[in-house]
C-alpha cells in the first residue's frame, strides 16, 4: 500500500473538522430556528388572527373534544368578564365535562372547558372562579392561538390565509388538552389571573389555593396527576408567586 502523503493526510484531517464544523454550526441553526424562531413567528401569526377566525375555531374544537358538555359557571364567569379592564372581542362560555379527568382548558375565542374532576378536587367553591379567572387570561392573551401556532405551524397558517378554520379542527381536537404553554404564558396567566379575581371582588388567594387543592390531589403519589398540573409545570414556584401576590392586593 502506498503511504499517503503527510500534507494529504494533513489536508484531510483538516476538511473533516471543517466538515464537522460545519455540520455543528448547521444543527445550531436548525435548534435556533426551531426553539427561537418558531415561537417568534408563531406570535407574529397570532396578531394578525381575527377574532372571528378564533371564535369559530374554538367552537369546533370544543364541541369536537366535549360534545356533551353542558353550559354551567354562569354566574362566576359573568361576574369575571364585567371585571375585565377593556372591552373584549370574546364571550366567555363555560362548559362542565361530564368526566373524571382533573383537567380545563380553553379553546381559542372565549369558550373554556372544566372538567368535573377538577371540580371535585378543589377544596372549596371558593377555588373555582381562579380556574376560569386563569383559563380567561389564556384567551385574552391569546395564549391558547399561539400555542396551536407553534403545534400545528403549517395546518395553522393554511387555514388562516384560506379564512376557514375547519380544517384545524381534527388536528387541534386530538391535541388541545396536552398542548403546553410557554412558562411565561403561565406566569402571565396566573399574574392577570389573580388580579382578575380581585378586582370582580373574588378572593385573590383563591388561586394559590386551587394549586394547593391539585397538588394535595397527588400526595404521597396515590393519585394520578392531574393534567392541569402535569401540563401547567412549576406549581410549587406558581404556589409562591400567586400567593406573594395576592398578598398585596389585600
Amino acid at each position: 500500500m502506498t503511504p499517503v502523503p503527510a500534507s494529504a493526510a494533513s489536508a484531510n484531517r483538516q476538511f473533516l473538522l471543517w466538515t464537522l464544523a460545519l455540520l455543528l454550526l448547521a444543527g445550531y441553526g436548525l435548534h435556533a430556528l426551531w426553539t427561537r424562531g418558531l415561537p417568534w413567528a408563531a406570535g407574529a401569526a397570532t396578531r394578525l388572527v381575527p377574532a372571528a377566525w378564533e371564535r369559530e375555531l374554538g367552537e369546533s374544537i370544543a364541541a369536537s373534544i366535549a360534545p356533551g358538555a353542558k353550559p354551567c359557571l354562569e354566574d362566576a364567569a359573568e361576574r369575571l368578564a364585567r371585571s375585565l379592564p377593556a372591552p373584549s372581542p370574546y364571550t366567555f362560555q363555560v362548559r362542565c365535562v361530564p368526566s373524571a379527568e382533573i383537567n380545563a382548558l380553553a379553546a381559542p375565542g372565549g369558550v373554556i372547558l372544566v372538567y368535573e374532576g377538577l371540580l371535585q378536587a378543589a377544596a372549596t367553591r371558593e377555588e373555582i372562579p381562579a380556574v376560569l379567572a386563569h383559563e380567561m387570561q389564556h384567551v385574552l392573551l391569546r395564549h391558547s392561538t399561539r400555542a396551536i401556532f407553534r403545534a400545528f405551524a403549517l395546518q395553522a397558517v393554511i387555514s388562516l390565509l384560506a379564512g376557514d378554520p375547519t380544517g384545524l379542527v381534527a388536528q387541534v381536537a386530538g391535541g388541545l388538552g396536552v398542548l403546553h404553554y410557554m412558562r411565561a404564558d403561565e406566569e402571565e396567566a396566573d399574574r392577570e389571573g389573580v388580579l382578575l379575581l380581585k378586582r370582580a371582588g373574588f378572593n385573590p388567594l383563591a388561586m394559590s389555593a386551587l394549586l394547593e387543592s391539585l397538588d394535595a390531589a397527588t400526595a404521597g403519589g396515590a393519585g394520578v396527576v392531574p393534567t392541569w398540573i402535569s401540563s401547567h409545570p412549576d406549581i410549587r414556584q406558581r404556589i409562591a408567586a400567586t400567593r406573594a401576590l395576592a398578598h398585596t392586593l389585600r
